[in-house]
């Protein structure tokens, strides 16, 4: 009981913070701009760049692990529902625990949201995940379901992969995503961390996700680390948070949202 009545704040939070996400399926996709021809940081133009390669989507063992969609029960009328996907880590898929506590699961059931959540373990942009994937490979299952939003968001599993596959491999992937999906909302984040300190190569990951993001329309959003300073709120082996974590992580990722939401009007 005494866990239930601490949680309960946080909880409350979200549900504040969320009144006005829904807005932000809304905002300005129709007059999204052409995309810009790059010149910052020496990357190529995105109208070059071609659609992620893949072998296949990603197995049907995966989406019956790893995806879940938000809803009362089958017979549920979901044509009012946001289509939502979200492609991520382990950050993402709520490691440890129920998929339910997964920060996108939180917010989804707080929305009126249908959502799969494609995250998988250890998986990065450049990184190959537990389960034989990659950001573009979820991409590409992301695609196929046709959403109106997409979440995203840097990971720290790509911090020892080559600095240059990684730019790459964002670029690629949010073109396709964009590309493909030429009228979705596209929600970008930076790179969640854990109690310590980020390393400085964290920066650059976010940097890379951040361009791309610029250049392809998306919605890029820097919650910082809502978890910093707060190894409380970490599992024991210190990377993934614990079930009151991913409420503080969803709480601070809604308000971010709120907040685009309320500049973007």
């Amino acid at each position: 009981m005494s866990v239930v009545r601490r949680e309960w704040p946080i909880a409350v939070v979200i549900v504040m913070a969320l009144l006005t996400v829904g807005a932000l399926v809304g905002v300005g996709v129709a007059g999204r701009p052409a995309h810009p021809v790059p010149v910052a940081r020496g990357k190529a133009d995105l109208s070059a760049t071609v659609a992620p390669t893949t072998t296949s989507p990603a197995s049907s063992s995966q989406s019956a692990t790893s995806s879940t969609t938000t809803g009362t029960d089958e017979d549920t009328d979901t044509d009012s529902k946001s289509v939502v996907v979200a492609i991520g880590d382990s950050i993402m898929d709520g490691h440890g625990l129920k998929p339910s506590r997964a920060w996108p699961q939180l917010i989804g059931q707080a929305t009126n949201w249908q959502l799969t959540d494609l995250a998988s373990d250890g998986t990065g942009f450049a990184t190959v995940g537990d389960d034989g994937d990659t950001f573009q490979d979820e991409a590409v299952e992301a695609v196929a379901l046709h959403p109106s939003i997409v979440i995203i968001a840097a990971s720290s599993n790509d911090l020892d992969a080559d600095p240059t596959d990684v730019s790459d491999a964002v670029t690629a992937t949010m073109s396709y995503l964009r590309d493909s999906l030429p009228d979705a909302q596209i929600i970008a984040f930076n790179a969640f961390w854990g109690a310590d300190a980020p390393p400085p190569e964290l920066a650059a990951l976010d940097s890379d996700l951040e361009y791309a993001s610029t250049v392809t329309g998306a919605h890029y959003l820097d919650i910082g680390q809502p978890l910093a300073g707060r190894p409380q709120l970490m599992q024991f082996d210190g990377v993934h948070p614990t079930a009151r974590g991913l409420v503080v992580l969803a709480a601070a990722i809604a308000a971010a949202i709120r907040d685009d939401t309320a500049a973007s009007t």
